[in-house]
């Protein structure tokens, strides 16, 4: 199995049918392994969703960092996640296992909801979130769209 620091699996506004800015940046540092499924579930936070591992299945896309400006590209993400390593914030990056489409299975890292409501936030159905994203205005204004 892969090692999970070179891949990230992405479920929300990083994702390439998300008209986000850092979707886009993340395709320039980065290939696209493939549409790829987590075990947990979606979760609506207002303006983006999050992922909590558990049951169910998440869908999203396996991205591979290129290791030229994989440092970077890292921190870039974190900040853009609220990510610095405190227990506080609404995010951690965490190791997941993914299935890609087609065939595979990796390690990856992604940025998991670490707030103890998130059994009290609706679900996302079937753990897809572009077709939620289409309908849902608070959620296309914090992507700028």
């Amino acid at each position: 199995m892969s090692p999970a620091a070179e891949y990230l699996f992405v479920y929300g506004t990083l994702r390439s049918d998300i008209p986000s800015s850092m979707s886009k940046f993340l395709r320039r540092r980065a290939g696209l392994v493939g549409k790829a499924t987590a075990t947990g579930r979606l979760i609506d936070l207002g303006g983006y969703p999050g992922f909590v591992r558990g049951s169910g299945t998440t869908k999203g896309e396996l991205y591979r960092i290129n290791p030229e400006r994989a440092e970077e590209t890292w921190q870039l993400l974190d900040a853009y996640e609220g990510v610095s390593g405190l227990s506080s914030e609404q995010y951690r990056k965490a190791t997941v296992e993914v299935q890609v489409a087609g065939g595979g299975k990796f390690r990856a890292q992604t940025y998991e909801y670490q707030r103890g409501d998130a059994g009290k936030k609706t679900e996302i159905p079937n753990g897809d979130y572009p077709p939620y994203y289409r309908t849902n205005p608070e959620h296309q204004k914090f992507t700028g769209h």
